[in-house]
């Protein structure tokens, strides 16, 4: 099993498995688009939104090797979020911050 967690420097671990996931735009006001790679053995997997808190947002599946999963975000309360790829023995997490336009 592996996690990674960025931190809140922006430094992040070179990852040999090319396993990642990235947030764009970042922050966010109206959507965000997910732009992911899972690992070689895995063609399907799940992206969870958590809050500060660890309620779960909404959980997007993805399938395919690599690919853009959008998300419309005019309907999410602005704060701190994070978003976890999930795959089978992978995980991945990143944050994201969304701006109420409201």
């Amino acid at each position: 099993h592996v996690t990674q967690v960025y931190t809140c420097l922006g430094v992040e671990e070179n990852d040999l498995s090319g396993f990642f996931i990235t947030a764009h735009p970042n922050p966010a006001s109206q959507r965000t688009a997910f732009n992911y790679v899972l690992p070689e053995s895995e063609n399907e997997a799940a992206i969870t939104i958590t809050d500060l808190v660890g309620k779960t947002i909404e959980v997007l599946k993805v399938s395919g090797q690599q690919g853009q999963k959008p998300w419309d975000t005019r309907q999410i309360k602005g704060g701190v979020y994070f978003y976890t790829l999930k795959a089978k023995g992978f995980s991945k997490t990143g944050k994201l911050i969304i701006i109420d336009m409201n």
